[in-house]
Parts: structure tokens; sequence; C-alpha cells
């Protein structure tokens, strides 16, 4: 009775120990996956209104995930690389030239452009490699261009802010920027794509009243001018004399290249199955937000290992040491919560709209089962890509979330589909 007692007391002990040194993430971070649940919920309804744009602009839908993703690799980076500043007593609250806000500020803008371009044409590769109809070139360029900037321009005013702020109230940017950026992205990318493909309808109609440049009226030489600023900003910044700057481009450029393939085949995947998936419109409306905090637990994850590994907490081995084995299991006591709350969000409103969607049970599996499945992934994959770009001298913050949130885009979508499968 005494061993059983005493073997108690420890345990007890352990788990209170356990829960006061992750203190202040379990303190910080669920505000800010609340707040993505409820802007990735948003997007998802977006997403369930833009069935009617997506069957008239053939493609769209191949755009859509590396757009979003494009949006949280550069934003989080950008965040994930400020928090590790203040650790190391590098920030500074100003964007004068040459402070780490203005250097990170700059790359972010310049890789924005660059990447939209990069994704215009992804999206046209592989809908012809998979024979699938799509609209034209330069369509698909102005859509994510414009969409781009319009969602980049308002995460970087948000991105600053947060970590303005979080500098003044001696926040750690690590437990919460990344789910901010990443359900702010979600949110407004969405919309910005809209808006974009509204833009591009509109110049279509313009054939009839523009007839001798017609080329125009399908934003062709928007387009064209569109690439020449996007290779212009990527010359000039390859060859600044910051050398953050020239950092944080030649580090970030590929890894993104290697995202938006990845945030492509997930577009390809969704856009395979979109009649399946219309008429099921509550997982479409669940999509956004699943994947949301699944980049959002990513995210945190990942930060934390950059910084670890920054400040030396961590060393990289080849088997996750004790500290690490801890963060994997508050990631997995975060993801039943969220999942779980997910679900049950996604079934409310649906219901509260009038939305087709499975039985509460169904939904609540679909969610919490995929997000488990995820998550098992994304805490392996965090880690390891961590430690083997700290080994080859990277800066983990360039590198970790990008791959992570794309990986976890694919991953992701083919969880919820394989659980779907299984339970409907």
């Amino acid at each position: 009775m005494r061993t059983v007692t005493l073997t108690l007391r420890a345990s007890l002990g352990h788990t209170t120990s356990f829960f006061h040194n992750f203190s202040d993430l379990f303190r910080q971070a669920p505000f800010s996956l609340l707040f993505c649940s409820f802007t990735g919920l948003l997007a998802g309804i977006g997403l369930s209104l833009m069935t009617g744009m997506m069957q008239l602009l053939p493609g769209l839908m191949i755009l859509i995930p590396p757009a979003i993703d494009m949006r949280g690799n550069i934003y989080s980076a950008l965040v994930s690389r400020l928090g590790t500043s203040m650790h190391l007593g590098l920030f500074s609250p100003t964007l004068k030239k040459g402070s780490a806000l203005y250097q990170n500020a700059y790359a972010s803008l310049s890789l924005t452009l660059i990447l939209s371009v990069i994704l215009g044409f992804l999206a046209k590769i592989v809908a012809e490699a998979f024979g699938m109809p799509s609209i034209s070139l330069s369509g698909l360029i102005l859509i994510s261009v414009i969409g781009g900037l319009i969602s980049g321009i308002i995460l970087l005013g948000i991105a600053i802010l947060v970590s303005v702020i979080g500098f003044h109230r001696n926040w750690d940017l690590d437990n919460m920027s990344s789910p901010i950026i990443t359900s702010a992205g979600d949110m407004i990318t969405i919309p910005s794509l809209f808006l974009a493909a509204i833009l591009l309808l509109n110049f279509n109609l313009l054939n009839s009243r523009w007839f001798f440049i017609g080329w125009l009226s399908h934003g062709t030489l928007f387009s064209v001018l569109f690439i020449f600023v996007a290779v212009f900003c990527l010359i000039k910044g390859l060859k600044a004399s910051d050398a953050a700057v020239r950092r944080i481009l030649i580090e970030s450029i590929p890894m993104l290249f290697i995202c938006a393939v990845l945030g492509t085949l997930a577009g390809i995947t969704l856009d395979l199955r979109l009649h399946s998936l219309i008429a099921i419109p509550a997982i479409l409306v669940l999509i956004p937000p699943f994947l949301g905090e699944s980049n959002a637990l990513g995210g945190i994850l990942s930060a934390r290992l950059s910084s670890m590994l920054h400040i030396g907490t961590v060393n990289p081995k080849r088997v996750p040491d004790k500290l690490v084995s801890s963060n994997f299991v508050v990631i997995y006591i975060l993801s039943v919560f969220v999942f779980l709350f997910v679900g049950a969000l996604v079934y409310t409103v649906c219901i509260l709209l009038g939305i087709s969607t499975p039985n509460v049970f169904e939904m609540l599996s679909i969610s919490l089962l995929g997000g488990i499945l995820c998550t098992t992934f994304l805490n392996l994959a965090s880690y390891y890509i961590a430690i083997l770009s700290f080994r080859f001298g990277m800066d983990p913050d360039n590198d970790t979330i990008p791959l992570i949130t794309s990986l976890t885009d694919v991953v992701g979508v083919l969880c919820l589909l394989f659980v779907m499968y299984i339970i409907l």
C-alpha cells in the first residue's frame, strides 16, 4: 500500500512539474489556437462559398492551398526569426534601415512577390501535367500575385504589430505568433484570391471594349510586369549589401520553392476530389481550420525547437532527448483539445447555416483522428528537419516552419481524406 502511495505521489509530482515547466506555453498558446480555429472557420465558410468561382475558373483550387501555405510560410518564418532575435537580445522595435525588423520586412515582401509568380507557373504546369482544365498562365499569375500582395501587406502589418507589442510586454513569440499569423493568413488569403479572381473576370469582360489590345483584358500586360518586377527584386535581394537580407533570401527561396511544389500537390489532391467535397460541404468548411490548426501546432513546435537550438538548450541528436519528447507530449495534449473543438465548431456552424454535414460523432471523429495522425507526423518531421538544418549551418527559422507547413498541408489533406473515407 505504501509503495502504491509513493508511486502515486511521484507520478503526481512529475505531472505537476511537467505542467509547471510548460506553464508559459499552456498559458499563451490556447488563445492563439482558439483564434486560429475561428479565423480558419471563416476561411472554410469562404471556401465553401467559392465553389461557383472554382467551377467558373478551373485550376483555381490548385492555387488555393499553396497560396495559403506561402503566406503562412513567409510570415510565420518572419515572426520566428524576430522571436529568436528577441531571445538573443538583437531585436529593436524600429523600422530603421539595418534593424532586424526592417531587414525581415523587406525580405518578406520580396519573397511574397517572387513566390507568388512562381506559384502561378507551378499551378499551370501541374494542371497541364495532370491533364486538368485550367485558366491561362497569365490569369493564374495575376490571381496569385494580386492575392499575394494584398494578403502579404496585411500579414506584414500584423506581424510587426505582434512583434512590437510582444517585445514591450515580454511575450515569448515562439508560443503564440505562429498560430496568429497562420490563422490570419488563412482568413485573409482566400478573400484576397477571391478579389483577384473577380479582377481577372473583369479584365475578361473588357475584351469587347478594348478589342484592339485584347490581350490586355486578360491581364497579360500586368502578368508580364509582375514577372519583371519579381526578377528585379530577386536580383537586387541576392546582391544586397545587407548580409541578413541576403541570407534570408538565399536560404528561403529554395525551401519555399519546395514548399510551393508540395502545396500545389495538395491543391491537385483537393481539385481531383472537388466534386465529392462539394457533395459534403461541411468537409470544405473543415479543411481550412483543420490545416490551420495543424500548421499552428507545427509552427509552435518548430519555433520552440529553433530557439532551443540557437541558445543551446537542445543538442541535435539522432534520437530526441527528454526535453524534446516533453515538447512532443505538449503538442499532443494541445492537439486533442484543438481538433475536438474544431470538429464541434464546424458541425455547430454548419447546422446553424443549413450546410449539409455528417452527424456530430462523425465530424468529431474525422477531425480528431485526422488531427492525431497529422500531429504524429509534424512532431517527428519538425525535429528532424530542424536538426538537419542546424547541422548544415542554416538557420532553422528560415527552413523548418516553411517546410513543416507545406508537408503538413499535404499530409493533413491525406489524413483528412483517409479518415473521411473510413468513417463516411
